[in-house]
Parts: structure tokens; sequence; C-alpha cells
């Protein structure tokens, strides 16, 4: 049943700190091609990773308004640091379906590896402290303990456009030096703006699977969708609209470099 004031046909709306996001919107794209995107890439207050929870809440919230305020029939929490500090929040107080990232990401993983496989998990030091996924994987029937590798740096590689590739190489080489020996079976990417790390990752653990929880994610909230009878009309013409609290230039780049376009409308938020 839809919910009142919510319309199939409204957007479905997206945030996170800065450019991760824009991975869950690429599968999005591909999974439900007439939905219409609303997404706020909070840039001027990233990284959330190093913030205390209950100021990533505050963000958070702020942001789940904003996109409400704007008609989106349904949240998506594309912040792994986001979804740890947020998601009951926002879900007691959003009128729609509201999914984050971390659940779907476990699930994907125990799909890969089992539940005696060896998991690994990169993330922000937030989201590893949080202890969120070890106990979502436990709930799944995890058996072996979570191998967890905090890392500060890559976020802000990716958000400056991945330019510098020897410290790329490098960040990567030293952060998955922990999944080595003994080796993991799969890698759990715990934060959005990763997936853009895959060929370097990829390079250093050959043979991991590397676990996009945006894929999952994106499988669930189609099903979140059907369920309360919200898939936008197959005639819909999608749209998408972007805000940012940063430079909106500097995320129209971004924009280029994740979803191959950016003629989309950016509009910067001032808080």
């Amino acid at each position: 049943m839809v919910e009142q004031g919510i319309s199939a046909n409204s957007p479905i709306g997206v945030f996170d700190s800065g450019t991760g996001g824009l991975t869950v919107v690429r599968q999005l794209r591909r999974l439900l091609p007439n939905e219409s995107v609303l997404y706020f890439a909070d840039t001027g207050r990233l990284p959330y990773g190093t913030k205390p929870q209950s100021q990533v809440r505050e963000f958070s919230l702020e942001i789940a308004g904003f996109l409400q305020n704007r008609g989106a029939k349904a949240i998506i929490i594309a912040c792994n640091t986001a979804t740890a500090a947020a998601l009951s929040a926002i879900e007691e107080r959003f009128p729609g379906p509201v999914i984050g990232v971390i659940r779907p990401g476990a699930q994907s993983a125990i799909a890969a590896a089992g539940v005696d496989g060896r998991i690994g998990l990169i993330a922000t030091d937030g989201t590893v402290s949080s202890g969120v996924y070890d106990r979502e994987l436990a709930d799944l029937g995890l058996r072996n303990e979570l191998v967890k590798q905090g890392c500060p740096d890559f976020v802000t590689l990716v958000e400056s456009g991945l330019k510098d590739k020897a410290a790329v190489q490098d960040a990567v080489k030293r952060y998955t030096e922990i999944f080595r020996n003994p080796p993991i079976d799969a890698l759990i990417l715990g934060c959005t703006h990763f997936p853009l790390l895959n060929e370097y990752l990829a390079q250093e653990l050959p043979g991991v699977k590397l676990i996009d929880p945006a894929i999952q994610t994106a499988d669930n909230l189609k099903q979140m969708l059907e369920e309360r009878g919200l898939l936008a009309d197959l005639a819909s013409e999608a749209e998408y609209r972007f805000f940012c609290s940063g430079d909106a230039g500097t995320f129209k780049k971004n924009l280029l470099r994740v979803l191959g376009r950016d003629d989309y409308p950016v509009e910067h938020v001032a808080w």
C-alpha cells in the first residue's frame, strides 16, 4: 500500500558525504532506469569517518529532511558511516522506505564466502570502530572473526579524482597488507567511495572477491518499493538532480568520472 503523501513516480533520495554514493546511483540507473533520483553530497563537511557518531547522525537527519521536503519517496543512506550512525533515527522519522548499505554488504559477503569463509572489511575508521559489520555478519551466521582495516586516506584520494596514482597504489598496498596472511576469501568495500578503487584493490588481492554493497542495496530497495507499490511507472522518464554542500564544479567532475555525464543539474546548498 502506498504511504499517504508519497507517489510512485516521486524520486528516490540518496545521500553520502561526497562522491562515493554515486556508485549506488550507478546501480540504481542500471536496475531501475525509470526511477528519478535526488542526490545530496555533503562535500562541504566530509569526511564523515573521522567525526563523532552524534555529529554524523545530526548531519544525516538534516539531509534526510532536506530530501523529504523535496518529495523523496524513499531514502538510501549511501554511506556506511552514516548508516551506522543514523539508520534507525531516519527510519523513525521518514514515512517511506529507508535503507542503508551495511546490511546489503554483509549479505553479499556471506553469499560470496559462506559462513565458514574468511571475510575482510575496509572502511572508514568510524565504521570500523562502530562494530556494525561484526554484528550484521554474526547475525547472518559468520563463524570466523571479521578482519578489519580502517582506511582514512581512501576517501580523500577518491574525492581528489585519484590523480596521484603513486599515492593511491601506496595506500592500497599499505591498507591491504593485513588481508594477505592468512588470505581472505571476500573483501567488503565498506565505504561507497571504495568501489572506485577496484582496479588497484584487485591488483593487490588477486583471487579475492570484492564486495560492492551498492549492488545488493539497489536490489533490496527494488524489493521494498515493489512490496509497497512504489515502483515508478514503466513509462516514467527518470530525472536526476544533484545537490552538494561544497564546490559544485568539483562535484560535476566526479559526476563525469562515476556516471559518465556531467550535464545533470547540480545545485549548491549552503547550510
